[in-house]
């Protein structure tokens, strides 16, 4: 059973990272190019919008805890830790956006 999961999750980590590139990257039967551009430069905009949130509470947090991250060497660990995490957010909802649309990653 993990390995089905691992599995699973291998193929959505390669959709996620593979299938928001661009609007030849998504299908939807009826769709034009244009329209599949469109469609997605709104869904990377609601992204956008979405995660700002998570991006403002992490700034407000690296504001309170930056000094002490930085004398224990761990500040560019966590940096790297919330830029992975907001990327990974707007991925996720950029995805969940087009399907909502009727596309399928291609």
């Amino acid at each position: 059973m993990r390995r089905i999961d691992g599995i699973a999750v291998l193929f959505l980590a390669s959709v996620l990272i593979g299938g928001c590139d661009g609007p030849g990257q998504w299908n939807k039967d009826g769709a034009t190019p244009a329209m599949a551009a469109a469609d997605l430069a709104d869904c990377n905009s609601f992204a956008q919008s979405a995660s700002r949130t998570t991006a403002n509470i992490n700034q407000d947090i690296m504001s309170t805890r930056g000094k002490d991250w930085q004398d224990t060497g761990a500040l560019a660990t966590m940096q790297d830790n919330y830029r992975a995490q907001n990327q990974d957010r707007t991925h996720d909802v950029v995805f969940r956006c087009m399907v909502g649309k009727g596309y399928a990653p291609g």
